[in-house]
């Protein structure tokens, strides 16, 4: 690793709680950790996999990275953006509280209406890091050289730093092959991710996690059925919010999965399908 002319610059590292951003953590306590003044941040949505959690939580103790655990904290009020709530792995929610709470004001996130990120990681990180009193610091996103489209096309004006893009070029094989070589590594199989049902997984991903746990689908299914109609409304949608790609509602994502027998009818290579592992706590224009 290149190490760059950063001291005493103060830096936000975002940590997703998988493989590639916490190996970003890692690298960058190790190298510039005496040189910076470094916050690690890892935001929970209430729905992440316990793997994940764990795993976080093991990667903070193991390397003394001292990480903040945020929450969204809502705000029904309009005109009042979302802060956050500090937690620990301890008190941190697993039954998808904060993303309830999300729903509940701007509702169910989709394509047309994409604002779980922005609202569950990246307003929550910021407003911590804000109550710091810091104003002029950089975000590191653990995004690899080999993911290219996922790059934010204005992160200098954003104050983005990719690590793993330009100062050690990584690839996924890499990283796994890094991970492969430590003691203890993150228990869950590449289709499923961080976030159990995330609506940006392609269909097929969707299904096999359907077909091997589906009550991860009881969450979402409740969300359509108590704020379907909450939020704004686009030209050409159905009036009533649902969360999967062509306008399927979990209900349909559960219907396919028991018709369709998994292992001859979909082939379920890794596939690049703009979920990845993670969601990154990104977002073009400024903090706020």
């Amino acid at each position: 690793m290149t190490t760059p002319n950063l001291a005493y610059q103060d830096i936000l590292v975002s940590v997703s709680g998988g493989k590639t951003s916490l190996f970003m953590a890692h690298e960058l306590k190790r190298k510039l950790g005496h040189a910076c003044n470094m916050k690690f941040v890892f935001a929970n949505t209430g729905e992440e996999w316990e793997e994940t959690l764990i795993f976080m939580d093991r990667c903070d103790r193991e390397w003394s990275l001292n990480c903040v655990w945020v929450e969204a904290e809502v705000h029904p009020e309009d005109g009042v953006g979302t802060t956050h709530k500090i937690v620990t792995f301890e008190t941190a929610s697993r039954n998808g509280e904060p993303f309830e709470r999300v729903i509940s004001k701007y509702g169910i996130p989709n394509k047309s209406f994409p604002h779980c990120t922005r609202e569950l990681k990246f307003r929550p990180i910021h407003s911590y890091i804000r109550s710091l009193g810091w104003t002029n610091y950089l975000t590191a996103i653990g995004i690899r050289a080999d993911e290219p489209k996922r790059i934010n096309p204005k992160a200098q004006e954003s104050h983005i730093l990719y690590p793993l893009v330009d100062w050690l070029p990584t690839s996924k094989g890499l990283v796994n092959d890094w991970w492969e070589d430590q003691p203890f590594n993150l228990d869950i199989q590449p289709h499923q991710g961080n976030c159990k049902w995330c609506w940006k997984k392609s269909l097929k991903k969707l299904v096999r996690i359907a077909k091997e746990t589906p009550d991860v689908f009881d969450f979402p299914a409740r969300m359509e059925r108590e704020y379907a109609s909450v939020g704004a409304w686009k030209e050409g949608m159905p009036h009533k919010r649902t969360f999967f790609r062509e306008f399927r509602s979990t209900k349909d994502i559960l219907g396919i999965a028991e018709i369709l027998d998994m292992p001859r009818t979909l082939n379920f290579e890794d596939q690049d399908d703009g979920c990845s592992e993670s969601c990154e706590a990104q977002e073009a224009g400024s903090r706020t």
